[in-house]
């Protein structure tokens, strides 16, 4: 009674981080409870199954539950906890027999475990960790929240900027609102990055591999919107010394986080045997871009399994005395396919079947900038089964006539 009244008056104010408590034993029930009640609030339960009702009723930002109870035990209850809220942290207390049970949990799901005997110190020091982790897991998924919408604002930006560039109309503003979001998403990393960096063990965490994707995403975004706005431009455009293959997995990489997202399975089957050549490698990138964002938006509402196949082979040929080389590319999706009394109109400038959500010039850019390049896009597809988009590219030794 003495121990119950000096708990309630140690208390602490509403706001504070809730622990819930589970073990069927009363002394480390409330042992526990004394342990944390002057940083956190605690509720107690004396098995798994009050422990879901207090689940539900209270909410709690933390679970520390022993292994073996009545009723229902700490492993059954962890995966139920799991299932519904798989970002609370979940605590296991073992004893000797169980210790083998406890480190396979931590395998599967749980944070840590923490043998009994215990003392106050390891309860903290593993308690204020999780809790640590925690935070630190959801600034994670708030950087990469952040990423996804403002790739989500640069996509949307690069529409209008593309129908702009058909019509000859490229604004300063356009390019003003375009680089404001991405110079945001740069700020914020940085400044995550120098909060996390003060954590103890950052520099050696899965964190810091995360931050760095992020980081090298926002460059990436930086990188994208010079080559669209070099793009725009209606002065020609630079011919330099690139490599296909190299080209199309820089364009994948701009898709990571939204290929993640929508759980694509890509399947690549690059020729080793393409060689560096001539070609706008800006407007080249912009075709794979157009394409593989195409295949995504299709595949976005199937139940199905989701899946690109991007595939390069050189080709080569004699003619008239003379060996012609060319690499031909094929970007195939798994999504619903286009109707054939569509395919003579995809290509044609405005046409859309997306809606307000399409500009109608996505395979127009992409045709013009084939022919620039003396190659060719043709369309397979099939309702149902998908559809197959093969590019034809002339291995080029120098650079067309007249060009730099």
């Amino acid at each position: 009674m003495v121990i119950n009244e000096i708990l309630d008056d140690q208390r602490t104010a509403p706001g504070s981080a809730t622990v819930l408590v589970v073990d069927d034993e009363v002394g480390p029930r409330e042992s526990l409870r004394l342990i944390l009640t002057p940083s956190y609030r605690v509720v107690l339960a004396k098995d798994g199954e009050e422990a879901l009702e207090r689940f539900e009723t209270d909410a709690p930002d933390m679970i520390i539950s022993d292994i073996r109870m009545p009723r229902l035990g700490g492993i059954e209850l962890l995966k139920k906890v799991k299932e519904q809220s798989p970002e609370t942290p979940f605590i296991l207390l073992t004893g000797y027999g169980t210790l083998e049970t406890a480190q396979e949990a931590v395998r599967t799901g749980a944070f840590d475990y923490i043998s009994k005997p215990y003392n106050v110190e390891d309860i903290r020091k593993v308690v204020a960790k999780a809790f640590e982790e925690t935070r630190k897991k959801q600034d994670m998924d708030q950087a990469l929240n952040r990423l996804q919408n403002t790739n989500m604002l640069l996509e949307a930006s690069l529409q209008e900027l593309d129908q702009k560039a058909a019509l000859g109309d490229l604004s300063a503003e356009v390019i003003h609102d375009l680089n404001n979001p991405i110079c945001a998403l740069q700020g914020y990393v940085e400044l995550l990055e120098c909060t996390l960096a003060e954590q103890n063990g950052f520099h050696e965490s899965e964190e810091k591999e995360v931050l760095g994707i992020i980081k090298h995403q926002a460059e990436r975004c930086i990188q994208l919107t010079r080559r669209f706005l070099d793009y725009a431009r209606t002065s020609k455009q630079r011919w330099g010394c690139g490599n296909i293959n190299e080209l199309i997995e820089d364009t994948l990489f701009v898709f990571q986080a939204r290929l993640r997202m929508l759980n694509v399975n890509i399947e690549k089957d690059f020729d080793a045997t393409v060689p560096n050549c001539w070609l706008q490698t800006t407007q080249s990138q912009q075709v794979f871009y157009n394409l593989i964002s195409n295949a995504l938006q299709a595949m976005e509402d199937q139940d199905t399994p989701r899946q690109i196949e991007i595939s390069t082979q050189v080709i080569r040929s004699q003619s008239a005395g003379s060996e012609s080389a060319y690499v031909r590319i094929v970007i195939k999706d798994s999504g619903p396919g286009i109707p054939e009394d569509h395919h003579d109109q995809v290509f044609e400038r405005f046409f859309t079947t997306k809606g307000e959500q399409g500009t109608g010039l996505g395979l127009a850019i992409c045709q013009r900038i084939m022919q620039e390049h003396g190659g060719r896009i043709d369309l397979t597809s099939e309702p149902g089964v998908g559809t197959q988009f093969m590019l034809t590219f002339p291995i080029l030794s120098e650079p067309p006539e007249g060009e730099n």
